[in-house]
Formats: structure tokens, C-alpha cells, sequence
């Protein structure tokens, strides 16, 4: 056993005893398994109310001044129609109503001036728009504890000066579940700090069942502290982050990073989908577009204290060493200093997404320096892009005893190092299939040298196998016989394969030597066309109705796992299958969970005809001869 796998081990508490220190035992413990998917998806289909009040200039219910009043008075199932081109000045309270007919507050025009359901707004409509406007140092929106069931969509919401936060939605304080506002949606709302001092969120996100959908967040930017377009810490979930353009200077999306007032809560059951993050280059010192203000930059996403949270389909643009060192994402359990030890980055599923133009890929720490707070465990990194990554950073860094983590089929043209690891070991790392940048020294870690040395020291128990490290290794710290068998090193780009690189078009030839030359008989790198199908219409702002993305079923993930592919899927779906499953069945759920197609499973492999069902998501379940469900996934078929 190494020195490096004993620390951690005595670390957890576990094995204390020499005598049971056995590799046997190691192994049983540690298994590779993989996260747990969300277990609810939010719906976010518009309310039809029967209730209509108007807040106008004049012959409406409320003049524009009682604002505040109409809220107050206003009944669920109520729908609020606010004057269009009008500016709502003052800091505004959504109170607790009882009931559960929702009350949507919406700017007065027909849904033809504003952007369809399935659209994210832009900062073209702010003519349109009904616009809220706090004073600085004030919120535009808050959300009174326990308020619940509010639709607010088609509005500006903005401030006047510096302010902390632009809708607040719970402020932190609240100390139980039960005083959190929940059932809330923001859709399609042009949510903006001050053009030139900016503001420190745009959305506080302290609350259950939240939906962020459709949505313009920007101008989230400080010179002197983290700004965050979302950010959350004392909500549990779920949460519903979808076809946003978010725009931050610190992080565009953090959970975490305060101490939660409700005692172990941890934010749970995220979907972030069709979102781009993005940072604009008249922020970064140097840069020919710079507008001279020295925003403080840190990175695009970061998690200090959330679990089971699937991000897919996103487009991350933009990242420098600032205020921090230039990794674009942020996997880092934070205690707050001893005072919520049960904070963890626990079942997260990172896929098909794409990251370009940043000084670093992805920091990803167990535990919180020197505390024992549960370690980050079960995270999946697959099928993602990452091109124009510069040296300033690693492609990966490791840091501090993460367990389960599983990094495959990911496509990464990065010129920094590949790898860095310190502190305790990465046990049971699965890192396979991936084309990524070799730098000055391809894997390495603090102490360990490079390749076998470092990946027997840091990650024991690996699978480390048919990764491609573009470059030319050469001497001690790149040369192959330093690495496992099934390691390729192209001695550049174009020695790779792709389709057109000078383009960004990462696909492998079929003449590629990697072309299929997978551990699983697929290529290596990301499936470039599943990836392309989820990433399309990040930047038009489109994304599927309601119906299409709404549901109640959750694709959970287990140690049997089982492939489905391609996915995205036309016609014609292969099922492998766990051996534990023949006798067995597969089941196919639409949105709405109804079960609308079953195929016995007979063999590893099957082929399944999928002509009968529409184009939407829906989920597949795999069930055993007894009926028990051994694990499901999320499929989509486009046509």
C-alpha cells in the first residue's frame, strides 16, 4: 500500500487497524461508482389565471404609485399586469399569501411583443418591458419568507447605483425549511446591475423549488468582492437554471460559500441546461476591447456546498487569472471555517458542454484544507469540449482525497499542463477515452514526478487508460514508457485527426488513428455529435416548451451501469445492457412519466426501434428479472 492511500484511509476513520489494511478490503470499499442524476426536474409551464388587475397610469385597478399596495391586496390566481415602457422606482416586497393558485406579475403586452415561451430575452427588449428600479444599496424585488407560488416573467429589473442584490429570494436568515419562499419562477426576465458600477448578484437564491429560466443576467461586477449572477447557500432545491445568458465578474453561478442558517442543508437536485456563461473582454486588463475598470475575475462556476446537480449542454466562454488563478470551473467543499461541516460537492454530473478561451479547466478539491468534512464523491465529467486554453493553468487539478471521480470521453485542446494533484490521494479515478493537451508535463503531481509515479502515488486503484496527450513529451516528464499501456502522444494537433481544427471543429476523420479506438469500441474524445446537438442553440437563446423539458421522473445512475447511444438518438437506439439485467426489461417514460414503450432485455446489446415515439426527452429504466430497477438514464430523440 502506498504511504498516500494509508493517510487517506486513516483520514476517513476507516481501516484504522494495520491487520485490516489489506488491498481486499480497499477495493470492496472504494468501488468506482457514479453519480445520482437529480431526483425532480421543475415545471415551468405559464400559469392561466381567471383574475386580471392592471397597475397603470391611469383607469386601471391601481395607479402606478400603489404598486406595492396591489401586491399586498393582490389573491392567488391573480395575474398583475404591469405599464409597458414604465419605471417602477423603490424596493419591492412579494408578501406570503395562502393558497396555491399561482400569481404571475407580467408586463401588459400581448405575448407577441415579447419573446416566445421557448426564448430567452435580450437587452432589445428593455423598451418594452416594465421596469423595476432600486434605489442603491437596495433590492428591487424581495421575497418575503415562506412567500410561494409567484410567476414573474416579461419585466426589467435593475438598480440604481451598487447594489448587493437584485432580486432577493429568501436574504439568508431564515432557519427552517418550512421559512424559505419556494414555487417561484423568473422567466424571461432582462435582469442587469448599473452599467458602470455594477452589483454584487443578480438573483440571491435562498430557497426551495426556484426556477431561473429564459433569462438576460448581467452587469453582475465588482472591483472589490466576488459578484455572481446566481448564487445560493441557504436553499435546499430543487432549483431550475435553464437557457440563461449569465454574466459575472466573480462567479456566474455559485452555491455555496456562506454559512447556511438551516442546519445540514445542502442545495440539492440542480438542472443547469442551454445556459452561457460569459464574461466580456472589456473586462480583462490588456485585452484591445478593455474598458478600464478592473473588475475582479475569479471563474464561471463554482460549487462549495451542493449535490445531486446535472449540467449539461452549455456553452462557457471566457476566463482569466484575476482575483484567482484562471480555472474556469470550481469543484471546492467549504466548511466556513469549521462552521457547516457537512458542506460537500457531492453527485454531480458535468456533460456536454463546452469551454473556451480560459486560463484553466477544472479544480476539483475532496474536503476543505485541513477539515474533515464529508469528501466530494461521485462527480462524471464526459463528452465535453474545451479549446483555447492557454498555459497560465492546469487542464485538471486535483487537491485533497476526491473519491469516485470519473473523467471520460472529454476533448480538450489545452496548452497548460494536463494534470496536477497534491494533498491526500484521488482513489478509484477513472480517466479514459480523453484527448487532451499533454503542456510542459502532462500528468504530474506535488512531489511524485510525472506519469506512473505520479499516477500510483496520487491516484491508486485507477483506471487510467487510451487517453491521446497531444505534444511532444520528450525527456523524463513525457516519455510514453512512463505512462500505461493504451497511451497515444501526437506529437501536435493535427497529427490528431479532427475534421477542422482551425475551425473548432473537433470531430475525428475516420482515417483519425483514434477513430474507434476507444476502451468501449466508440472513439476517444467527446461524442462530438451529441455534443454539438445539445450545445446548438445556446446562443440563438432557444430551448424546447414546458411540456418537452418538465417532468417528475429522474434518470438515476447506479453501479450497474448501462449505455445508450447515440444520444441524442433519431431512430435506432443500442442498449448495452449489465449482465444483471438479462431476463429483464427496459422502459421508456415521456415527459410526463407515463410509461410509453417496454423492450425485453434478452441480450448485452440490443437494438431498439424507436420510429413509434415522438421527438422529445424521456427517460429509460432498466429493470432486473424481479422487477427491481437497477438504474435509469435520460434519452433524447431528435429528428
Amino acid at each position: 500500500m502506498s504511504k498516500g492511500l494509508f493517510q487517506f484511509l486513516d483520514r476517513q476513520c476507516v481501516l484504522r487497524s494495520p491487520i485490516l489494511l489489506a488491498p481486499v478490503f480497499r477495493v470492496g470499499l472504494f468501488a468506482q461508482v457514479l453519480p445520482e442524476l437529480p431526483q425532480e426536474y421543475l415545471e415551468v409551464c405559464y400559469p392561466n389565471n381567471a383574475t386580471t388587475i392592471t397597475v397603470c397610469a391611469s383607469g386601471c385597478d391601481y395607479p402606478n404609485s400603489q404598486l406595492q399596495q396591489a401586491f399586498n391586496a393582490a389573491q392567488p390566481g391573480t395575474t398583475i399586469l404591469l405599464q409597458s415602457g414604465h419605471t417602477y422606482s423603490g424596493a419591492f416586497t412579494l408578501p406570503t399569501k395562502t393558497g396555491n393558485a399561482w400569481i404571475v406579475i407580467r408586463t401588459n403586452v400581448p405575448d407577441a411583443q415579447l419573446p416566445p415561451a421557448d426564448q430567452r430575452i435580450d437587452a432589445s427588449y428593455a423598451g418594452t418591458l416594465a421596469r423595476f428600479q432600486a434605489p442603491a444599496n437596495q433590492s428591487a424585488i424581495t421575497f418575503q419568507s415562506s412567500a410561494h407560488h409567484y410567476y414573474l416573467m416579461g419585466l426589467e429589473v435593475t438598480s440604481t447605483g451598487y447594489t448587493s442584490d437584485i432580486i432577493r429570494i429568501g436574504d439568508g436568515s431564515q432557519t427552517t425549511v418550512a421559512d424559505l419562499p419556494h414555487d417561484i419562477v423568473l422567466d424571461r426576465l432582462y435582469i442587469h446591475g448599473d452599467a458602470t458600477l455594477g452589483s454584487k448578484r443578480g438573483v440571491m437564491l435562498n430557497s426551495a423549488r426556484t426556477a431561473v429560466v429564459n433569462c438576460h443576467i448581467g452587469d453582475c461586477k465588482s472591483t472589490s468582492q466576488d459578484a455572481q449572477a446566481i448564487c445560493g447557500w441557504n436553499g435546499p432545491g430543487p432549483f431550475k437554471i435553464v437557457n440563461n445568458l449569465l454574466e459575472a465578474s466573480g462567479e456566474n453561478i455559485m452555491l455555496g460559500g456562506a454559512n447556511p442558517n438551516i442546519p445540514d442543508l445542502v442545495p440539492s437536485d440542480i438542472e443547469v441546461r442551454n445556459n452561457h456563461f460569459f464574461k466580456p473582454l472589456s473586462w480583462k486588463e490588456g485585452d484591445p476591447s478593455y474598458a478600464g475598470t478592473p473588475w475582479c475575475v475569479k471563474n464561471l462556476f463554482e460549487l462549495k456546498n451542493a449535490q445531486r446537480m446535472l449540467v449539461e449542454g452549455n456553452i462557457l466562454e471566457n476566463n482569466w487569472s484575476d482575483c484567482q488563478s484562471g480555472f474556469a470551473i470550481v469543484f471546492t467543499p467549504r466548511t466556513q471555517s469549521g462552521a457547516s461541516m457537512w458542506a460537500r460537492t457531492t453527485d454531480i454530473t458535468w456533460r456536454y458542454n463546452i469551454l473556451k478561451n480560459s486560463d484553466g479547466g477544472f479544480n476539483i478539491s475532496g474536503h476543505d484544507d485541513q477539515l474533515d468534512n464529508p469528501v466530494s464523491t461521485r462527480i462524471l465529467i464526459e463528452h465535453n469540449l474545451a479549446y483555447d486554453l492557454s498555459s497560465v493553468n492546469k487542464l485538471y487539478q486535483f487537491l485533497n482525497g476526491t473519491e469516485h471521480l470519473t473523467i471520460r470521453h472529454n476533448t480538450s485542446i489545452n496548452v497548460g499542463t494536463t494534470t496536477s494533484a497534491a494533498g491526500d490521494p484521488t482513489p478509484f479515478l477513472t480517466f479514459q477515452n480523453n484527448i487532451c493537451g499533454f503542456g510542459n508535463y502532462g500528468v504530474c503531481g506535488t512531489g511524485s514526478g510525472c506519469g506512473n509515479a505520479t499516477i500510483n502515488t496520487y491516484f491508486p486503484g485507477s483506471t487510467f487508460s487510451h487517453n491521446v496527450l497531444i505534444g511532444t513529451p520528450g525527456g523524463p516528464n513525457g516519455n510514453p514508457s512512463q505512462y500505461p499501456p493504451d497511451h497515444w502522444f501526437p506529437a501536435g494537433v493535427a497529427a490528431v485527426g479532427f475534421v477542422d481544427a482551425a475551425n473548432d471543429d473537433y470531430t475525428l476523420l475516420p482515417t483519425s488513428p483514434y477513430y474507434g479506438a476507444g476502451s468501449d469500441g466508440s472513439n476517444i474524445g467527446a461524442d462530438m455529435d451529441s455534443l454539438s446537438v445539445y450545445t446548438a442553440q445556446v446562443l440563438t437563446g432557444t430551448w424546447s416548451s414546458c411540456a418537452d423539458i418538465s417532468t417528475q421522473l429522474s434518470a438515476v445512475r447506479s453501479a450497474l451501469d448501462f449505455a445508450l447511444f447515440p444520444n441524442p438518438v433519431d431512430h435506432t437506439l443500442t442498449l448495452r445492457a449489465p449482465s444483471g439485467a438479462i431476463g429483464g426489461s427496459a422502459s421508456f417514460f415521456n415527459a410526463l412519466g407515463a410509461e410509453v414503450k417496454r423492450v425485453p432485455v434478452n441480450a448485452q446489446e440490443l437494438h431498439v426501434d424507436l420510429d413509434a415515439l415522438g421527438p422529445q426527452t424521456y427517460v429509460v429504466r432498466m429493470l432486473n428479472a424481479a422487477g427491481v430497477v437497477l438504474g435509469s438514464e435520460r434519452l433524447v430523440i431528435m429528428r
